[in-house]
Formats: structure tokens, C-alpha cells, sequence
């Protein structure tokens, strides 16, 4: 009897312990977190109660300002750089929980004496670490190995700080061989995630060249060369990785050009802390990585006059104010062990801390302070760049970038942290949380369905699809009635609108371009 219980027991479990899951994994150099223990090996501006104002109420300001940030962010795991010891780690973790996001799981590279060291706290079960020893000198840091059960699955970090570019590059590919060994110990499949502050640039290898006192290695370098993220001089791409195994990807590769960068040096953007991934996180099997995810944490807070606001100090060098963050950002990137990503939910936490809100909002919103909760969005439209959002009685919106994230036709709840003007069109280009709803029932009635006298060049009708119009082609303009005309974007290749044509067009997008609306039509919206 008891055993039929039992198994009764199992079965109603099941589906739970089946349940795949989506997880969030992010990297912060949380700039100089030390503590307020005086033990010799702190930088002198960090000695406690010193002239230059390091005491309890600066410390604590700093917990305060670095927790804010990791919980807007919520990553599922993350890993620290420039943590000074065991107590500021868990000091830290401390102020995050008060905040209402607990870390049970912790780990720390404290066997060598370096000033400042690499940790991770995390949400999942830690069953083993290790610290990879570049060498015996204390300037360089160890290499954190973190095992990780997620799932019934197993996960390996390898958390780095590598050595800052104050030395050559020598230096940093004595960290890359060494994890490099590493690595090729094991299994082809193994799910690893190699993060952290690497010093090195996403492309170090063309960057180098432009800084001959970094370049004492012919041109070689280690987050390239070593790691093996470039192949016969390219950066290695996803297609790449399946062929050959022994290469990694660049997670900085999925976003444009003009957003790479999470450190600013003397004016130059940096993509100096980095996430790199093996074949094992593309092969369908155990844990995967969800492609396009990857993201930089900037909501608006952490920038002052331009500048990322990193952890301040009166006139430059003078007493610490205890205002500011870091002067790197975060960086992350999200995973499942759902294969086919059937069920991709990351679950909205504590929605009433976030302010609930609508589409319309943000297009009259000056600065977006806090983060926003959308409800009820649906993916009306999607490109090979993004995709466009529309609630019931509200406007449209259009997605940049993560359109892997998102299906057509499916209803979501979204976090908002950021948007953007590009050439005078809106656009949501970051976002914290999402969680996928159910499929809408009828898209038709979230398009914009025409009138005759309607003027689609109002700035009320911008990220809206058009069901369908008709007009004549004429200098670029179609003209749709006999008072309204609308600029029309051809992305289709080798095909001219010849004047005069009579066009039929469906489901196309008002976008703008230099403050003008106009209509991108590609194959799709021909009929």
C-alpha cells in the first residue's frame, strides 16, 4: 500500500521535475569592493578610516549602490571581479537579500593573497570549486572554477580577472594558457560558461595594434589567440563551432557595433569583460544557451554625463563621496535546459516592484528612470533585426535585437529597463525579465487597419502594422489617397519600383527615418 503511494506520489511530481528551466547568468567588476579589515595588502585609498575616506558609511553606501544594481538586474548567477575578501563578499550578498533577492550559494578565490579577487554568488546548489593558479606571485589573480547543479544538470564558470593593461600583453596570456590547459581537458560536450574581466577586448587582435606598448607578443594575444575565439584571423562565428570544437564564441558578437562596449577608457568604449562559450552550449543537449540574448545592463542610473558613473572620488583623487557604482557595467546572457526553448518563461519576480505601465507611456517619457512592466504585449511582427509589440487599445512598439526571444502570435509580460531613438524611431533596446503568456487568440485586431483620409506620416501611427494599402509609386513616395502620400523604404535586393506602379501592399511597418514616418516594405509585404 505504502508503495503504491508512493508512486502515486511520483507521478503527480513528474511533470514538475521535467519542467524545463531559463536562467540568467551576468558578470560585474563591481570596482574595488573592499572591506573595512586593515590587513596590508589594500590599496592605499582603501586603507580603513585613511585621509582619503574609506570608513563604515562609505562601505556601506557602496554595498548599498553595487546591490541596487545586481538586484535590478536578477541574474540566476554572477560573477564579481574586484572583491576584496570573503567578508565583503557576503557582506554584499547581505544588502542584495535585504533588498529581496537571496543568494544561498557563494564562492570566493581566496587561496592567494592578491589585493582584489574573483567570486560568484548564485542561486543554484555550488558542488564544487577550484582555483587555477597562473603563478605563484600574488599580482596574479587565481582563476575561479565553479561547479554548478541547475536542473539535474551540471554547469563549470570559469570566473577570470586577468591583468589589467597597465602591463603588455604577455601578462594576460599567461592567463590564457593556463585556462586553455584547462579546458582542453575536457569532454567535447562539457557545458561551460568562461566570464569575468579579461582585460582583453572582444577583438584584441586588431585593437592591439593601435597600442604598441601592449603589443610585445607580435600581434598575438591571449583571449584570441590562446582561447581560440578567432579562426585564420576571423572571429570565430556559431557555424564555426560545429565543425570544430576546440574553438569558442564571443557572446559580444551578437550585438551591433555601436552598442559594444561595457568599460570607457579616455573616451574609448572597451568590451573588456567578456562572456565565451564552447560548442557544448550548441549541440541540443543539457543545458543551451539562448541565442541573441546576450545584453549589457545600462538603465540610466548608471551613467553620469556621459560617462558610465563609476565609484566617485571628490575633484578626481580626493575623498570618496559615496556616490557612483563602477566604472565597468554588467554584462549577461541567458540559458535553458529546454533544448527547443518550448517553454521560455523567466519568471517576472516581485511584479509590484516595478511600475506598471503601458506603450504609450514610453514614447512621452523623457528619461526611463525605473523599470517598467508592459503586460499583455503580442509579437505582431518579426524581422531577421527585432520584432514589433502591440497591446490591446494601445500603441506599437518595436524590439530591437532580441527576436530570438520572441515568437509571433504569443502574448507576453515584459520588464522594461531601456529605450532608444535611432534616426528618430523608438525602440525598447534592453528589457530585465519576460514571461510568455499564451497565444493571442486573433492578431487581427492589433494591426492598424486603414481609412481612407487617415495620414499614416502622424507621429501617433510610428511602429504600427499596416494591414493592408494600396497606392501609386511615385519619386519614392506612395501615394495612397488623393491628399496622403507616405515615404516608402524598398529593402527588397534587385527590385526597382518603377514610377507610376499601382502597389498592393500587406502588414507593412511606419518606421522613421530623420523624423519623417515612412513604410518599409520588403517581400512579405507584397501581395
Amino acid at each position: 500500500m505504502a508503495n503504491k503511494i508512493f508512486i502515486k506520489f511520483i507521478l503527480l511530481l513528474l511533470p514538475l521535475l521535467l519542467q524545463a528551466l531559463t536562467f540568467k547568468v551576468a558578470s560585474y567588476n563591481v570596482e574595488n569592493l573592499f572591506d573595512m579589515q586593515y590587513n596590508g595588502h589594500e590599496y592605499k585609498e582603501y586603507i580603513p578610516n585613511s585621509k582619503y575616506g574609506w570608513n563604515q558609511y562609505t562601505y556601506q553606501k557602496k554595498l548599498q549602490n553595487i546591490s541596487k544594481v545586481i538586484y535590478d538586474l536578477k541574474p540566476d548567477i554572477i560573477s564579481l571581479e574586484e572583491v576584496e575578501s570573503k567578508t565583503s563578499l557576503l557582506d554584499l550578498r547581505k544588502y542584495i537579500k535585504k533588498r529581496g533577492l537571496d543568494y544561498k550559494y557563494f564562492a570566493i578565490a581566496d587561496k592567494k593573497n592578491s589585493t582584489v579577487k574573483v567570486a560568484v554568488l548564485s542561486r543554484f546548489k555550488i558542488t564544487k570549486t577550484k582555483e587555477l593558479r597562473v603563478t605563484y606571485q600574488n599580482r596574479y589573480r587565481n582563476i575561479l572554477e565553479v561547479h554548478v547543479l541547475i536542473d539535474g544538470k551540471k554547469l563549470l564558470l570559469f570566473i577570470n580577472h586577468w591583468k589589467s593593461k597597465s602591463s603588455p600583453e604577455s601578462y594576460r596570456i599567461k592567463y590564457a594558457k593556463v585556462l586553455r590547459k584547462r579546458i582542453d581537458t575536457l569532454p567535447k560536450d562539457t557545458d561551460y560558461i568562461i566570464l569575468g574581466d579579461f582585460n582583453s577586448n572582444y577583438n584584441e587582435y586588431i585593437t592591439i595594434l593601435q597600442h604598441k606598448k601592449l603589443n610585445d607578443t607580435n600581434g598575438k594575444t591571449g583571449i584570441n589567440d590562446v582561447l581560440k575565439t578567432i579562426y585564420h584571423h576571423k572571429m570565430v562565428d556559431i557555424n564555426m563551432l560545429k565543425h570544430n570544437c576546440n574553438l569558442l564564441y564571443n557572446l559580444w558578437l551578437e550585438l551591433p557595433v555601436n552598442e559594444r562596449f561595457s568599460y570607457i577608457y579616455q573616451g574609448e568604449k572597451d568590451t573588456i569583460d567578456n562572456i565565451i562559450l564552447p560548442c557544448g552550449m550548441f549541440d541540443g543537449k543539457n543545458i543551451e544557451y539562448i541565442k541573441h540574448s546576450f545584453g549589457v545592463f545600462k538603465p540610466s542610473y548608471l551613467f553620469k554625463n556621459g560617462s558610465i558613473y563609476k565609484w566617485e572620488r571628490r575633484y578626481g583623487y580626493g575623498k570618496f563621496t559615496g556616490l557612483g557604482y563602477s566604472d565597468h557595467l554588467p554584462i549577461y546572457a541567458y540559458f535553458s535546459t529546454d533544448r527547443h526553448y518550448k517553454k521560455l518563461t523567466l519568471k517576472v519576480l516581485h511584479n509590484k516592484k516595478y511600475t506598471l505601465g503601458s506603450i504609450k507611456e514610453l514614447y512621452h517619457l523623457k528619461n526611463l528612470n525605473k523599470q517598467l512592466l508592459l503586460k499583455n504585449c503580442v509579437v505582431i511582427q518579426k524581422d531577421r533585426f527585432g520584432c514589433t509589440i502591440k497591446r490591446l487599445k494601445d500603441r506599437a512598439i518595436y524590439i530591437f535585437h532580441h527576436n530570438k526571444l520572441f515568437k509571433k502570435g504569443y502574448v507576453y509580460n515584459l520588464i522594461i529597463n531601456g529605450v532608444k531613438k535611432y534616426k528618430g524611431n523608438l525602440e525598447i533596446n534592453s528589457f530585465i525579465d519576460i514571461n510568455r503568456i499564451k497565444m493571442a487568440k486573433n492578431l487581427k485586431y492589433f494591426y492598424l487597419q486603414y481609412k481612407n483620409g487617415m495620414n499614416l506620416s502622424k507621429k501617433i501611427y510610428l511602429n504600427e502594422i499596416v494591414y493592408r494599402i494600396n497606392g501609386v509609386f511615385k519619386n519614392g513616395y506612395l501615394y495612397y489617397d488623393k491628399k496622403n502620400k507616405i515615404k516608402i523604404y524598398n529593402k527588397i535586393k534587385n527590385y526597382k519600383i518603377q514610377n507610376g506602379a499601382y502597389l498592393k501592399l500587406k502588414f507593412v511597418r511606419i518606421a522613421s527615418y530623420k523624423g519623417n514616418n515612412e513604410i518599409i516594405i520588403s517581400k512579405k509585404n507584397k501581395d
